[in-house]
């Protein structure tokens, strides 16, 4: 199997286990987004400084995958939280449509 394809099927499960997870436990994915987020970000900095240092490709760097999955279940989390909540919101009558 070629190394993109690969990659794109683990970011797949990353983000289908974000989706699953932010509908299933709502709050508990949005307490855990600005840690994640901010392990990710700092992952993606080290990254970017291993890459264009060494000039290495990305499938030398064998942290770069878990990185993306980390980061694809944060995107699928944080939509389905979000959607999830403010639906519960307006159902609730909490929030008013006009």
């Amino acid at each position: 199997m070629p190394e993109k394809r690969k990659r794109r099927l683990f970011q797949l499960a990353g983000f289908l286990i974000g989706l699953a997870f932010g509908w299933i436990r709502p709050l508990q994915m949005q307490s855990m987004l600005p840690i994640l987020g901010i392990g990710v970000g700092v992952g993606y900095f080290i990254f970017s400084q291993t890459a264009t240092d060494n000039e290495r490709p990305i499938s030398e760097i064998s942290w770069f995958i878990p990185l993306q999955m980390v980061m694809y279940f944060i995107i699928g989390g944080a939509i389905t939280s979000s959607l999830y909540l403010v639906i519960e919101l307006y159902t609730n009558g909490m929030i008013g449509l006009g």
